[in-house]
Parts: structure tokens; sequence; C-alpha cells
């Protein structure tokens, strides 16, 4: 099966703080749990990044200088395509330059989400359609361009992502749901905190998409997450 690069992301893993797993750093994507090391403050236009706010500063150790010359480049790359909204990294080699030049030091996991044919183009309904209410954002611009999960990345395990109109999305953990999914469809969970392959991935998006099950009103995927380990330098 074929599966489609929806977006890298530069990520600061933190303990989760509740549920199952509560202590346990998961490797999802997702800014419920997690912290993106790009995000709307870096961009000057937005309301985010007019202001950046003390816990920004204070998570990311960066300064106004430092958040001056993030913006100047993010802008621009913004414009490029090379980044979008929000937090998603078209390509490896632009996610590279953004950590070489302002967070060489930090310890940062450069992940990215891949999607299945299937869930490419259901994606592109809701997000790249005339039809549809929904904007488009960064994964669906780059799933339009149909590029290949890259071979080079390891692939770490599988993630149910819910997707709002903004394009943050949340996870099956946000809701806690790692015993009743293994209950539901026998599924495993491995050391990554991800959900490990397996031949009921239609059955699980169909169920998190009832909204009768009570899960946050947003569209919901499965997506393959995979681990990139770079040279850090092209």
């Amino acid at each position: 099966m074929k599966y489609y690069l929806g977006a890298y992301y530069l990520m600061k893993l933190r303990k989760s703080n509740f549920g199952t797993f509560e202590g346990a750093k998961l490797y999802t994507c997702s800014t419920c749990i997690n912290d993106s090391f790009i995000d709307a403050w870096s961009l000057s236009w937005t309301e985010s990044g007019k202001k950046v706010n003390d816990e920004t500063k204070s998570s990311f150790n960066i300064n106004e200088m430092q958040i001056i010359n993030i913006q100047k480049w993010a802008d621009q790359k913004f414009e490029e395509e090379k980044i979008g909204w929000i937090s998603t990294f078209t390509d490896l080699k632009t996610l590279i330059e953004y950590k070489n030049l302002f967070f060489p030091k930090d310890c940062a996991e450069i992940l990215s989400i891949n999607f299945p044919e299937t869930e490419t183009e259901e994606l592109l309904s809701f997000f790249n359609s005339e039809e549809s209410s929904f904007q488009e954002i960064g994964l669906s611009n780059n799933l339009n361009n149909r590029i290949l999960e890259n071979e080079n990345d390891i692939t770490i395990g599988y993630d149910l992502i819910g997707i709002e109109e903004s394009g943050d999305f949340h996870s099956f953990h946000c809701h806690n749901l790692a015993t009743e999914l293994t209950e539901k469809f026998g599924i495993e969970i491995n050391e990554f905190g991800l959900i490990k392959e397996n031949n009921q991935w239609q059955e699980m998006v169909t169920f998190m998409n009832d909204e009768n099950n009570g899960f946050a009103s947003a569209p919901w995927f499965y997506v393959k997450v995979k681990k990139s380990i770079p040279d850090l330098e092209f």
C-alpha cells in the first residue's frame, strides 16, 4: 500500500501528564501532547506572533532578537510554501535548515506523518474541495502533490488523528483511548506510544468518526509515523 507524505514536524516531546501513559513520552505530532518548534508564533503576522507570550519564550529558550530572526525566515518560507499552516514542513531539507539556524543544540525529534492512499483522498475531500467549508492547510497542500513517503525514514508506529480546521490535530491519546482500542480491535501499543501495524485500521477510523462515540468533532485519519535521523547537513 502506498503512503503519501503529509508533513514533517520538529517536535519537543514532553511527558504525558494524564491517562494510561502518564509520565511517558508519546511520539505523536499532536500539539495537544507535545510542543512544535515552529507554530503560529513563528509567523510575524499572526496574533500570537505579534506578541509572543512568556510561556513560549521560556519553553523554547528564545529572546526577542531570536524571535525576529525566526519570523523573518518563517514568513519567507511560508510564502514559498516550504512551511504550511500549521506547524508543518513540506520537506526534510527545510526542516533541517530551520533547526540548524535556530535550534541547533535543542533535543528535538524529527517526525513525519504519512497517509495511506484512501486516507489521502478522504482528507483532500475535506480540506481541498470547493464543496467543503474547510480551508486548505499544510497537510492538504502536501498531500495534493502526492509525495511518496521517505523510504530512508524509520517507521515507528501508527497514530489516529482528528484534524481541526486550523490544521492542528488530536491523537487518540487525547481521549485516553489505548485501552478501549485494545479491547475493541486487539491493537498493541509499542514503546513509542503508537499503534503497532494492524489490519483493522479502517474499522478504527470508522469508530473514531462515529459522532455517537463522543470524540472530537473533527475528521479522524490513520497515519504512519516515521522518525528521521538525518546527518543534519544538506
